[in-house]
């Protein structure tokens, strides 16, 4: 398809490496816990994104890089099954416990790497293809190669991602940042505009809603909150680190009469998503004016 631009190098720029991909030094087993943990604080905001997500109860869907189960759960209860498919033992662990604990008995975990996937080979095309902040992001038309019906991912809506959220919450306390740079903010002309273009390109008719996102949980006490979010990155030994962080996990604490304590970090989400039968409407373009039918 010839086009005005070429917005997949633009994707190039916004996943060189792609997070996770081959030579990118990623252990995803060793962030099992935290993403767990993000997965759970997150679960009062997933459902608009599920809610975005075109999905009938007969459909079968392929949840790509599925994590702790986030939205694998959720999607199990709306439709006929869901293949949950990750690189990491832990996190397919998580995820098996996640489906369990919610009592949904309709989930195959697949234990495979989105590199080494091949749609109608190792992995079944499904209805419907689910994609959540993964390194499948960087490859759209291989991505819409799985699914049958519809394909939806889910980005980062020109907001903070769980990188620079961390970072403030443990601004102080850690030996060095693991996230973005100081003062780093996304750039705009490098979101989910990019997908949404690529998609485009691709022959499909994208469809895009923004959702509010965040992360919250209650906890009975102060030592109990700060006991749950520590463990979210490896701190810097020492008093002022640990008073460093209690002080900005209380900046988004609420605290209630009876003593507990709502901890909220809000966001965006975006959720895309387009059905890969693309619309034929060539008998009618190409039909001449005034010739006969």
């Amino acid at each position: 398809m010839s086009v005005l631009i070429n917005w997949a190098q633009f994707q190039n720029l916004r996943y060189v490496p792609p997070a996770g991909g081959p030579g990118s030094g990623v252990r995803w087993d060793e962030h099992a816990v935290m993403y767990a943990k993000m997965a759970e604080l997150e679960r009062d905001y997933t459902p608009h994104q599920v809610a975005a997500i075109p999905c009938r109860a007969t459909d079968t869907v392929l949840d790509i890089g599925c994590g702790p189960g986030r939205l694998t759960v959720p999607m199990a209860r709306r439709a006929a099954s869901v293949t949950a498919m990750d690189s990491s033992p832990k996190m397919l662990a998580g995820c098996a416990a996640a489906c369990e604990a919610a009592g949904v008995g309709n989930v195959t975990t697949l234990p495979l790497d989105w590199h080494d996937a091949v749609a109608g080979g190792n992995v079944d095309r499904h209805d419907v293809v689910v994609c959540s902040r993964t390194a499948a992001l960087d490859d759209l038309e291989r991505l819409s190669g799985f699914a049958r019906k519809r394909v939806a991912i889910v980005l980062w809506a020109n907001a903070p991602s769980i990188p620079p959220i961390l970072d403030r919450l443990f601004a102080g306390a850690q030996e060095q940042r693991l996230g973005a740079a100081p003062g780093h903010r996304a750039v705009r002309a490098l979101s989910y505009n990019v997908s949404f273009n690529v998609a485009y390109d691709l022959g499909y008719e994208p469809n895009v809603a923004i959702v509010p996102d965040g992360f919250a949980r209650t906890f009975a006490s102060a030592e109990e909150q700060y006991d749950y979010l520590r463990d979210l990155r490896p701190m810097a030994a020492g008093p002022a680190a640990e008073a460093a962080f209690r002080a900005n996990a209380d900046r988004f604490t609420t605290i209630a009469p009876d003593g507990s304590r709502t901890f909220r970090i809000e966001t965006r989400s975006v959720v895309l998503w387009w059905d890969v039968r693309r619309p034929d409407y060539s008998e009618i373009w190409d039909h001449p004016a005034g010739a006969p039918g």
